[in-house]
């Protein structure tokens, strides 16, 4: 499982997604793209989801 931080600050997967899925919401994108990004972000594979995911402040360290 990977890692994850808000500003700097590790933060349990529930809270960093839960920060995620709201600045999500406020920028326009639905949900099940929101999770699609979600999910691929966690991934080794997954450059262009954290890429997308750090615009809210987010670091996702996949494992």
């Amino acid at each position: 499982m990977g890692k994850y931080f808000l500003q700097n600050r590790e933060l349990p997967e529930p809270d960093a997604a839960n920060h995620w899925f709201a600045y999500a919401e406020s920028h326009g994108i639905d949900i099940p793209k929101a999770i699609s990004i979600w999910e691929d972000a966690a991934t080794e594979e997954g450059a262009e989801a954290r890429r997308l995911v750090s615009a809210a402040g987010i670091t996702v360290e996949a494992p």
